[in-house]
């Protein structure tokens, strides 16, 4: 301290050397510090630059510029499919705009209205209606609505179900002997479902298909399962909703009913169709009660008494074919299974609903 009293001018320049070395050495290291690290920076660059030097194609300004117009395509393409698969037409429109019943009561009162209506149609098309398809696949729900948390995909059922028998209907088969559909499942079901199809499908060994017991239907002639290998479900990405239809006929019948669905108004898929020749009870009809009014108000009605070898006999206000054919055109018993597609948006969407759903009154 007297030192600095004794030669202020030395002692402040010392000190101020001292800072500046200090000051010095902060840089040094500072400086060194960020060298290193762009070192380390330098040392990954010319790593990522070997790997895409070894890319194909090459990283390139031509290739981005293809791999762009590529994508453009794709995008057109899937916005192309995806218009398909939202269908077209009444049927289609039908589908979109219509209105989730509210309660278990309106969803019955829906499902009794196109019970009655689809009769009405088969009666006009002259279609016999055998006990098993007289609810159309809807028997279970013949004195109650379905559960609330099942309406939605009860009623999504009806609608595409409605499209299917019309279409088969103005097809003009013999008769309709069965309706069989998947189980309608609530949303925490499917969403239990696909993850276990998703669980399977990335495990390293899945299970043999027949080494799994088959899934449980509910009892009833209304349910059937669909066989996975045949399904175009696949989980997470397209879900499917089948149906089977059960009908006599002749092949111009079932010839009919395939165009309609191969005009893609609905976004239906024909899976599998089985084929066998009609006997015994799937083609002797029975013919309506002496007492039917429809019956004694027609004084003209003929047997609807029908068999295998033997043609639908005519009208009578149509004149007779001069010539008998020499094989008459066998009845055969077909059975058409069908899946609707549907697109599964991606999870965490906003995709916006096809129908509006009301809460239950509380």
């Amino acid at each position: 301290m007297s030192g600095f009293r004794k030669y202020p001018v030395f002692s402040s320049l010392l000190t101020v050397c001292v800072l500046a070395a200090l000051g010095e050495g902060y840089c040094i290291y500072e400086r060194w510090t960020a060298s290193r690290e762009a070192a380390v920076t330098l040392e990954k660059k010319k790593a990522e630059l070997h790997a895409m030097g070894g890319l194909v194609p090459a990283p390139k300004r031509e290739i981005a510029t293809a791999i762009e117009a590529d994508l453009a395509r794709a995008q057109r393409s899937l916005e192309a499919m995806q218009a398909e698969l939202r269908g077209r037409g009444p049927a289609a429109d039908r589908l979109r705009t219509a209105k989730v019943p509210a309660a278990r009561t309106d969803a019955y009162f829906d499902l009794a209205t196109f019970v009655e209506k689809t009769r009405e149609l088969a009666k006009t098309r002259e279609v016999d209606l055998r006990p098993e398809a007289a609810r159309f696949g809807f028997s279970i729900y013949a004195n109650e609505g379905p559960e609330f948390d099942r309406i939605p995909a009860v009623f999504h059922q009806r609608q595409i179900a409605q499209y299917l028998i019309e279409s088969l209907l103005d097809a003009k088969p013999r008769a309709l002997l069965a309706v069989q559909r998947e189980p309608a499942l609530t949303k925490k079901e499917k969403e239990d479902r696909d993850a276990a199809a998703l669980a399977a499908a990335n495990s390293a060994a899945p299970p043999p298909p027949d080494a799994a017991p088959p899934p449980a239907v509910p009892d009833g002639p209304d349910f059937f399962v669909i066989d996975p290998r045949a399904s175009a479900r696949v989980a997470g990405y397209l879900d499917a909703t089948a149906f089977r239809l059960v009908f006599t006929g002749q092949t111009t019948a079932l010839r009919a009913f395939l165009n309609r669905l191969a005009s893609f108004e609905l976004p239906v898929l024909v899976r599998e169709v089985e084929v066998e020749p009609a006997v015994g009870a799937d083609v002797v009809i029975a013919p309506p009660p002496a007492d039917d009014p429809a019956v004694a108000s027609d004084s003209t009605a003929t047997s609807t008494v029908l068999s295998v070898a033997s043609a639908p006999p005519p009208k009578p206000a149509l004149k007779p074919s001069g010539t008998a054919p020499i094989v008459a055109k066998p009845w055969c018993k077909f059975t058409v299974t069908v899946e609707y597609i549907e697109l599964v948006p991606p999870a965490g969407a906003d995709a916006a609903p096809a129908a509006e759903t009301a809460k239950p009154n509380t």
